[in-house]
């Protein structure tokens, strides 16, 4: 939560920096820039530093890319095409690297990272891709409605004192476990920030 709020501070300064930027390969030199930065730091800086480091350089490329949804987000085959392979390699790559090198600096810092940011950007962008093309189901809606909520607490159930990946000796078991609770906590931290919002306009009114 901290390194959200950090990014969520540097929004403005991250939103000027990229109006005043008029030339795409200028642009597109921050971007690489922007994905190096972490993997240098990952060797220079203590592991708490680094993790700030890469979290607000990823959070800027996904600024960049939301800002130029319209232009980078085109709903076609071939870009779907694109962004399953590339999401196969995301997968593929931590897979090869936990057998290989499992417990290093390169793996734990650096492969799961970029490979979970890589992964998860596809994934979103191929779902971006289906639905687009698909009817609005309620379930859909309903998911849609508490996104947020969901991104917000889905994390702890996965590590920390609260993380229930280990109740049973089954990776999917766990994980539909995960996504059920994950799904029921949000439902009410959406109900209950809802509550607090008509509670808040009518004493403001």
């Amino acid at each position: 939560m901290t390194m959200l709020m950090i990014c969520y501070i540097l929004t403005p300064l991250i939103e000027k920096i990229w109006k005043r930027i008029q030339y795409k390969k200028t642009q597109w030199g921050i971007l690489v820039g922007l994905l190096i930065v972490p993997f240098i730091m990952a060797y220079l800086l203590p592991d708490y530093i680094f993790f700030i480091t890469y979290h607000v350089c990823f959070y800027a490329i996904a600024y960049y890319v939301g800002s130029n949804w319209k232009r980078l987000g085109k709903s076609t085959n071939k870009s779907a095409v694109i962004y399953f392979i590339v999401m196969c390699l995301a997968f593929a790559t931590r897979f090869i690297g936990r057998i290989m090198i499992d417990g290093t600096k390169l793996y734990n810092l650096v492969i799961v990272n970029y490979t979970h940011y890589v992964a998860a950007a596809c994934i979103f962008m191929l779902f971006s891709i289906i639905f687009s093309k698909a009817k609005m189901l309620k379930i859909v809606q309903l998911v849609d409605g508490i996104s947020f909520e969901i991104y917000l607490c889905h994390y702890m159930f996965i590590v920390g004192p609260v993380s229930v990946m280990y109740i049973t000796g089954n990776w999917i078991i766990n994980s539909i476990i995960v996504v059920c609770i994950a799904l029921l906590f949000a439902v009410i931290l959406h109900k209950l920030s809802k509550g607090i919002r008509k509670i808040l306009r009518v004493h403001s009114t």
